[in-house]
């Protein structure tokens, strides 16, 4: 009498196989978000600082805040409809306006890091 089917070994080596590459993709995934979303951080700064400079370069001097209301304003003219937040924690940058012509806006960095961007 002959049987078909696998044995337990079998089954336990392709099980093993299996949970080793699902380990290994959910690891790289992980590290995809991270690197995206770090990735959106600075292309969000630079949308800032963009905005910045044409308000400054149209008005004579940066706005005092970039969150109130929620948009780069100077002189009664929106430059930025809606000021990007953190992708993973929905808050703000950080901003400071040193003087009418100086500021420094940053962010910090998944894994460790920060950017940060200052005009004199």
């Amino acid at each position: 009498m002959k049987r078909t089917g696998f044995t337990f070994v079998e089954l336990l080596v392709v099980i093993t196989i299996i949970a080793i590459l699902t380990g290994a993709a959910v690891a790289s995934f992980g590290n995809t978000n991270i690197k995206s979303r770090n990735a959106r951080r600075l292309a969000d700064i630079e949308t800032i600082r963009s905005a910045l400079e044409l308000c400054r370069t149209e008005a004579g001097s940066y706005p005092l805040s970039i969150y109130t209301p929620d948009n780069i304003t100077c002189d009664s003219v929106v430059y930025l409809t809606s000021t990007p937040k953190d992708p993973k924690t929905n808050g703000n940058y950080s901003y400071t306006r040193s003087s009418a012509t100086s500021y420094t806006i940053s962010c910090t960095l998944e894994g460790g890091g920060s950017c940060s961007f200052s005009n004199p």
